[in-house]
């Protein structure tokens, strides 16, 4: 309960901080919640699933958006906001991938599912600045990826959001029998660790959480999480889990629905610092995970051999 009056005063600050910088309405702001909201995610997905039979050949590409399996491309805005991947294999080999719009504006690439093991997949958006802001000539909406003292502030009717932002993501891909891998942090400055292999949980099960920042649970106040699977709606940002607040101890739980592949979220942020107010409002940091809930059959061979 403590937890949600301070997720409560975090959501009044961010208010007060927009009536401030700009002519939105309180309305809006409520509509808001917290203003990272309206940015894209990030988030890695495997072709053919994340629990896979051994020997089976696998493409991994990228989600960016609001919605599973795919919303834009990662080449947007002309930025390119994923730039390389790491496979951590089983065996302890870390494979890095690098990329950039040549190969692609949907990157995909080719793996082969030869080691037995849990894999952990991981990416990252590099920091950038990212803006909403209604000009006054045409009265249009516009994405800004600069930082505002780069713009005219005396062309704006209304700023919407203004952010830099940090975004981490991963996903656990089990091949064959797993091990203990799925339970190990990889290092990303903000990372949810899972209470148990993936492969474990089955529909109905309550999936228990901790979000960690610099390798520690995130215990200040304010940050939330959501999470969705694959299947359950085409819509912008239609959560299954929406805007919970995590525990004061870092952690969070949520029940499993139905076998899908999964996303989890978690966000958190604050003003930004005085040395900061002239090129955005808010620090916005963002932590990802996408795992694969089996059915109570578990992993199925394919009825057919390619």
């Amino acid at each position: 309960m403590k937890n949600k009056r301070l997720l409560l005063l975090g959501i009044v600050i961010a208010g007060i901080l927009f009536l401030k910088r700009s002519d939105i309405s309180l309305w809006d702001c409520s509509m808001l919640f917290f203003p990272f909201l309206l940015g894209h995610t990030l988030w890695i997905q495997s072709s053919i699933g994340y629990n896979i039979v051994p020997g089976r050949p696998t493409h991994i590409f990228f989600g960016w958006g609001h919605h599973l399996p795919l919303h834009d491309p990662v080449y947007l805005l002309d930025v390119q906001w994923a730039k390389e991947f790491q496979i951590y294999e089983p065996d302890g080999n870390v494979i890095h991938k690098e990329f950039d719009k040549e190969i692609g504006i949907f990157p995909c690439f080719p793996y082969l599912c030869e080691k037995e093991g849990t894999y952990r997949l991981a990416s990252y958006v590099p920091t950038g600045y990212y803006s909403i802001f209604m000009d006054k000539a045409a009265g249009k909406w516009h994405h800004y990826v600069k930082p505002l003292d780069t713009l005219d502030m005396g062309t704006v009717e209304k700023m919407l959001i203004s952010l830099k932002y940090w975004e981490w993501t991963k996903a656990i891909m089990t091949v064959g029998k797993p091990n203990g891998d799925a339970l190990k942090p990889i290092g990303q400055e903000m990372e949810i660790m899972l209470d148990k292999n993936p492969m474990e949980y089955r529909a109905g099960d309550t999936v228990h959480f901790t979000v960690l920042r610099h390798g520690k649970p995130l215990t200040d106040p304010g940050a939330s999480f959501y999470a969705q699977d694959q299947g359950h709606s085409p819509g912008f940002d239609d959560f299954v889990y929406d805007a919970v607040p995590l525990n004061e101890d870092g952690t969070g739980s949520f029940v499993i629905t139905r076998p899908a592949v999964w996303h989890l979220k978690a966000q958190w942020g604050y003003p930004a610092p005085k040395e900061y107010e002239d090129k955005c409002w808010i620090f916005a940091y963002v932590a990802s995970i996408t795992f694969e809930v089996d059915t109570d059959e578990g992993v199925k061979n394919p009825s057919y051999s390619l």
